[in-house]
C-alpha cells in the first residue's frame, strides 16, 4: 500500500510538471538553433527525427541515418541499396526501423559502437518486393508498419505480412494507437487485423489531400494541405477555422504533430511552421524571417525536454519552446544591442546603439507578429543609454544630449555634450538631475514637459551611473574611480560640496563600483559583493541581506527591484531574482537565467520589469523578454556518452565509434560489454565524448577521470576530448560527466580497457629473464669458480714468478760475481796478451834487427866472396852464407811466433789456412805479418827477401785470395 502510494505521488508531480512544462510561450519568438548541412556535413533534406531512450537524436537523411550527440554529427549508416531514408520509429528496446527507398530494416547498436543494419526485404514475399518509398514507419507493440504508396508491410515475429490497396494509397495515420489509410477509391481505413476496415463515413474523405489526423475528446480533426483543418464530429465534417488559417490554406502544409498540452505544431512548405492551441489560437508562427532556415518544413519531433526538433528541406533546427525565456523580434528585425527597454502607453521602446524603436506591444503580445514590427523614433540614429518615465513623460538619453518622446517622434530637450541617464530630486519632484559625459545638468517640469535649466557647476566627472538618497545626496559611480557623493547648494546651480569613496573608504577595489537604490537604501555594487555605508563610522562595509545571499566573491553588476519587491541582479555571470516569500523570507532564482550568461553589454546590463510580470533584458543578442508563469523543469536527468575511441599510434585507429564504416563490419553480439585489450604499442588513446543535452550545449562543462592513471577527476571545463599518452601496461577505466547550464550533472559515461605490457615485460619475458637470469648465476659461479682456478693458478704462477725472480736474482748475484770473475780473468788475460803482445813485438823487433844484422852480413859475404875468388874462402864463405839463410827462413821462431799469433787473434792462420788451403807457408806469414798491421819495408827483413820479392807475394796472395784489383789485401786480412 506505502508503494502503492509513493508511486501515485510520483506519478502525480510527474503529471503536474509535465503539464507546466507543456505550456507554450506565446511571447517572443523561442530561441532557434540553426544546424546547417554545412555544420552536419551531409546532404541538406532531412525528412524525420526522432530520440531514443538515452536523449540520442537521429534524422532521415537523403545521405542515410545521421546522428546528433550535441557535440558531433555523423553518418553512422546507409540502407543496403545506398538510397535516402525517408522515415524512422523506435520500439522500448532503442532498435531503430529505418524506411528507405526501396527498401527498409532495423538498426541496432553493436558493443564496438557501431550501428548494423539489417535488411527485412528478404522476409517480403517476391511478388510484392517492387515498391518505392517509405514514406511512414511506426512501431506499434510488437508491430513494426512499413507504408509505401504500393502496401502495407507489417513486421512482427520475424515474418512480414503484405496489405494491399483496392485504389491506390495515398497517405498513412497513427490515431489513438490505431493505424489509417487515405485510398483513393475507397476514403479513410482503418487497419484492424491486418484488414482495412472502412470508417463510417470513410468515402467522404475521398479526394481530400489529408497530411494528418489530430484525436479530440469526441472524435478527431482532419489536417488539409491546402484546405485548413477540419472537424469529424458524429461522422460530419465541419471547417474549424483558427487564426493560422491565413497561412495553412495558403503555404501547402506538409506536416503536423500534436504537441502536450492541447497545442498542434503544424508545418508548411511555403511559411515555416505554427503552433495553435485547442481554441484555434495562433501562438507561435516561425518561419524564416523569425530564425528557421527555410521555410520548407518536413517533420517535428518533441525531446524528452520538451523542445521542438524541426527537419527542413535544407537543414535542422532546434527550437526551445519549453523556455519561459523568448526573444521580442519581428520580420524586420532592427534592433542589434540593446542598452534599455521601457513599456509606455502601451508601446515598448528599445534603446539601441542605432537609434530608439518602438513597437505595438499589446499587438504583439496578441500574436500579431506579422504585422507588428519595430518602428524607427525619427531623428535618434545614435546610442541610447537610457530611457524613463518621468512624472508621465517618456525622456531618452542620448549620445547628442536628452530627447522626450511622443509617439513615433522625439523632440531635443536639451543639446548636451552626451547624457547618459536621469533621476528625480526627493524631495523636489519637479527637478530632474541628468548624468552626462562631463558632469550634471539640471532639467525642471513645466507645462507636462521638462525643460533644460543648465548644467550644474563645481563637477566635470563622468555621470553614467546617479542615485539618489532620502536626503537629496546625488551619489555618482564612476566605474574606474570610484564614488562620488555630491550634494547641491540650495539654488540648484552648483556643488555645495563633494565627498569621495575608493579602496581606501573600504571597498574591496576603487574599479568596477555601481551605486542602486533598493528599498529606498543606497547600496554599492563591488567586485566582492555589496556593500553600503556604516552611518557611524561613514566606512563601506559589507550588506548583511546580499552577502547571505549572493556571497562576497562575485562582481555585482546590476542590483534592481520590482513592483513586488522582489530583487533582480546579476551577479558576475548569473542572472537571478531573489524572491520574497509569502510566508516570510527570500529564496534565489536563478536557473530560468541561465541562457543569459555572456548575452549581457559588458557594464551595461538592464533588466526592465513591468506591473503585468513582463521582464526584458537588454542583450548583445536583442531583446529577451521573461515571463514567470511558464514553467519549466531545469532538473531533468540526461546521460553522457563516450562518442569515439581512438589509438593515437598508429594514426587514428579507431577502437569504438558510431562513425559510418570506421570499423570493421563484423557482426558482435548487442550485449557483450566491449573491453578492448590493446598492445603496448597503441598505449595513447584520445577520447572523443558528450552530453545529450542540447539546450545550449557550447556551454555544458566537462570532468573526466581515468581510473588506473589518475587520482581524481578533472576540474570542469568545456572541453570535449581527452587524450592520454604513455599508458603503463593495466587495466583502466575511463569515466566522464557533464554539467549543464543549469549545474545538473550527468549519469557517466565508462570505457573499459586493457593495455598489454610491451613483450619484455609479459610472463613469457619474465620467465625468459628468469632463466637468463639463472643462467647468469650460474655463469657467473662457473664464473668465479674459473676465477678462483685462475687465481690459484695465477697465486702460483706469482710464487714461482718470486721463486724465479729470486732465483735470477740470485743468478744475476752469480752472474755479476762471474762478470767481475771474468772481469778480473779478462784483465788477466790482456795483461798476458800485452805481455805476449809486448814479448811478440819485442821478440819481432829483435828478429827483425837481427835479420836485418844477417842480411848485412850476408850482403858483406857476397861482396867478400866476389873480391876473394879464392877456393878455400869460397867454401867457408858459402857454408857462413848457408847458416844465415837457415836462420832468415826463422822457422822455429816461426812455429812459436804462430802459437801466439793464433792465441792473440782467434786462430787467424788455421782459419785463414781452413779457408784457402792453397796459401804456401811463406803466403801465410806475409799474412801474418799484414794482420799485424806491418808495412812492406818491415815484411821484406822478417821473410829475408827483398821490398820487391815481398809486393810480389802479396800479388800472388791476391790471386790466391780472389781479390779484384780495386780490394785492399790489408783490410781483407785485418777484417778476416
Amino acid at each position: 500500500m506505502i508503494k502503492f502510494i509513493i508511486r501515485f505521488i510520483c506519478t502525480s508531480i510527474l503529471f503536474v510538471c509535465l503539464a507546466l512544462n507543456a505550456q507554450i510561450k506565446k511571447i517572443g519568438v523561442p530561441f532557434i538553433t540553426n544546424y546547417s548541412p554545412k555544420t552536419y556535413q551531409a546532404a541538406s533534406e532531412n525528412w524525420d527525427v526522432l530520440q531514443n531512450s538515452q536523449g540520442m537524436m537521429f534524422f532521415a537523411n537523403h545521405f542515410g541515418l545521421l546522428q546528433f550527440d550535441g557535440v558531433r554529427w555523423g553518418i553512422i549508416m546507409q540502407p543496403e541499396n545506398k538510397s535516402m531514408v525517408r522515415s524512422l520509429a523506435i520500439d522500448k528496446k532503442d532498435r531503430i526501423y529505418i524506411g528507405a527507398q526501396g527498401d527498409f530494416g532495423y538498426v541496432a547498436q553493436l558493443s564496438n559502437g557501431q550501428y548494423h543494419y539489417t535488411s527485412l526485404v528478404k522476409l517480403i514475399p517476391q511478388s510484392f518486393r517492387n515498391f518505392g518509398d517509405i514514406w511512414h514507419t511506426i512501431v506499434l507493440g510488437n508491430e513494426v508498419f512499413f507504408f509505401s504508396y504500393e502496401g502495407i508491410f507489417i513486421y512482427k515475429n520475424n515474418e512480414i505480412k503484405v496489405v494491399k490497396s483496392k485504389g491506390n494509397f495515398q497517405d498513412f495515420y497513427e490515431l489513438n494507437n490505431a493505424i489509417y489509410a487515405l485510398d483513393s477509391k475507397e476514403g479513410l481505413l482503418k487497419l484492424k487485423d491486418d484488414t482495412l476496415i472502412p470508417i463510417i463515413g470513410s468515402r467522404k474523405f475521398i479526394g481530400m489531400k489529408i497530411i494528418n489526423l489530430f484525436g479530440t475528446d469526441d472524435d478527431f480533426i482532419v489536417l488539409t494541405q491546402n484546405e485548413g483543418l477540419f472537424l469529424n464530429k458524429k461522422n460530419e465534417l465541419i471547417p474549424w477555422k483558427t487564426e493560422a488559417d491565413y497561412l495553412l490554406k495558403k503555404s501547402q502544409v506538409s506536416v503536423g504533430i500534436t504537441l502536450p498540452g492541447g497545442y498542434y505544431a503544424i508545418g508548411t512548405r511555403e511559411a515555416g511552421f505554427v503552433i495553435i492551441d485547442k481554441e484555434g489560437h495562433l501562438i507561435q508562427h516561425i518561419n524564416k524571417q523569425m530564425g528557421l532556415q527555410n521555410e520548407y518544413v518536413t517533420n517535428f519531433r518533441l525531446d524528452a525536454a520538451g523542445n521542438l526538433w524541426v527537419t527542413l528541406k535544407d537543414g535542422i533546427d532546434f527550437i526551445q519552446i519549453s523556455s519561459p525565456l523568448s526573444r521580442i523580434i519581428d520580420s524586420m528585425n532592427y534592433e542589434t544591442k540593446i542598452y534599455c527597454s521601457q513599456i509606455y502607453q502601451n508601446k515598448l521602446y528599445i534603446g539601441t546603439d542605432n537609434g530608439l524603436f518602438w513597437l505595438d506591444w499589446e499587438a504583439y503580445k496578441r500574436g500579431q507578429h506579422a504585422n507588428v514590427h519595430f518602428q524607427r523614433i525619427s531623428g535618434m540614429c545614435e546610442t541610447v543609454w537610457n530611457i524613463g518615465v518621468f512624472d508621465n513623460v517618456l525622456l531618452a538619453f542620448e549620445k547628442n544630449g536628452i530627447f522626450e518622446i511622443n509617439g513615433n517622434s522625439a523632440k531635443v530637450v536639451a543639446k548636451t555634450d552626451g547624457a547618459w541617464q536621469g533621476v528625480v530630486m526627493t524631495n523636489h519632484r519637479d527637478l530632474l538631475i541628468v548624468g552626462g559625459y562631463s558632469g550634471l545638468h539640471l532639467l525642471k517640469k513645466s507645462n507636462k514637459s521638462w525643460v533644460y535649466q543648465h548644467k550644474i557647476k563645481g563637477f566635470n566627472e563622468s555621470s553614467r551611473v546617479i542615485t539618489i538618497d532620502a536626503s537629496e545626496n546625488i551619489w555618482i559611480a564612476h566605474g574606474y574611480k570610484g564614488i562620488f557623493k555630491v550634494r547641491l547648494n540650495n539654488s540648484f546651480d552648483g556643488i555645495s560640496s563633494v565627498q569621495f569613496y575608493d579602496k581606501k573608504s573600504g571597498f574591496p577595489s576603487s574599479i568596477f563600483l555601481n551605486t542602486v537604490k533598493v528599498n529606498d537604501q543606497i547600496l554599492f555594487g563591488t567586485t566582492k559583493g555589496v556593500y553600503k555605508q556604516d552611518p557611524s563610522t561613514k566606512r563601506m562595509v559589507p550588506d548583511a541581506f546580499f552577502k547571505k545571499y549572493l556571497g562576497m566573491n562575485s562582481h555585482i553588476r546590476l542590483l534592481k527591484s520590482d513592483n513586488e519587491n522582489n530583487i533582480w541582479y546579476v551577479s558576475g555571470d548569473n542572472t537571478g531574482k531573489i524572491n520574497r516569500k509569502k510566508e516570510g523570507g527570500f529564496h534565489i532564482e536563478e536557473l530560468p537565467f541561465r541562457k543569459l550568461r555572456y548575452l549581457y553589454i559588458p557594464g551595461f546590463e538592464n533588466i526592465q520589469t513591468t506591473k503585468d510580470g513582463d521582464v526584458f533584458f537588454g542583450t548583445q543578442d536583442g531583446l529577451i523578454h521573461y515571463n514567470g508563469t511558464k514553467n519549466k523543469s531545469y532538473q531533468l536527468k540526461y546521460k553522457s556518452i563516450i562518442s569515439e575511441v581512438k589509438s593515437i599510434f598508429p594514426k587514428d585507429s579507431i577502437l569504438f565509434s558510431s562513425r559510418y564504416d570506421v570499423l570493421p563490419s563484423k557482426k558482435e553480439s548487442i550485449k557483450k560489454d566491449f573491453y578492448p585489450i590493446l598492445p603496448y604499442s597503441k598505449n595513447a588513446l584520445h577520447f572523443s565524448f558528450a552530453a545529450l543535452w542540447y539546450d545550449d550545449a557550447e556551454g555544458t562543462k566537462y570532468e573526466y577521470w581515468l581510473e588506473g592513471f589518475e587520482p581524481k577527476w578533472s576540474d570542469w571545463n568545456l572541453q570535449t576530448e581527452k587524450e592520454y599518452t604513455n599508458l603503463a601496461e593495466n587495466e583502466y577505466v575511463f569515466h566522464v560527466r557533464a554539467k549543464n547550464i543549469y549545474d545538473v550533472v550527468s549519469e557517466e559515461a565508462i570505457f573499459k580497457f586493457e593495455i598489454l605490457a610491451p613483450w619484455y615485460r609479459t610472463t613469457w619475458a619474465y620467465l625468459l629473464y628468469f632463466l637468463l637470469f639463472g643462467a647468469l648465476i650460474y655463469a657467473i659461479i662457473k664464473y668465479q669458480r674459473y676465477l678462483g682456478v685462475q687465481e690459484r693458478e695465477q697465486l702460483i704462477l706469482r710464487q714461482e714468478k718470486e721463486l724465479l725472480l729470486n732465483r735470477a736474482e740470485l743468478n744475476e748475484q752469480k752472474l755479476v760475481l762471474e762478470q767481475e770473475n771474468m772481469n778480473i780473468i779478462r784483465e788477466n788475460l790482456e795483461t798476458t796478451i800485452n805481455l805476449k803482445n809486448a814479448k811478440v813485438a819485442s821478440n819481432t823487433v829483435n828478429l827483425i834487427h837481427l835479420n836485418e844484422i844477417l842480411l848485412a852480413i850476408k850482403e858483406l859475404i857476397s861482396q867478400i866472396k866476389k873480391e876473394n875468388d879464392s877456393g878455400t874462402n869460397f867454401g867457408l864463405l858459402t857454408k857462413i852464407n848457408r847458416i844465415i839463410d837457415h836462420e832468415l827462413q826463422g822457422d822455429q821462431h816461426w812455429n812459436e811466433f804462430e802459437e801466439i799469433f793464433n792465441q792473440l787473434h782467434d786462430n787467424f792462420i788455421q782459419r785463414l789456412k781452413a779457408s784457402y788451403p792453397e796459401l804456401t807457408p811463406r803466403d801465410m806469414r806475409l799474412c801474418a805479418y799484414l794482420r799485424m798491421n806491418f808495412n812492406t819495408k818491415e815484411i821484406a827483413p822478417l821473410l829475408g827477401i827483398s821490398v820487391r820479392g815481398v809486393e810480389d807475394t802479396r800479388y800472388r796472395i791476391r790471386k790466391k785470395l780472389q781479390l779484384s784489383s780495386e780490394a785492399n789485401i790489408t783490410e781483407f786480412i785485418l777484417n778476416f
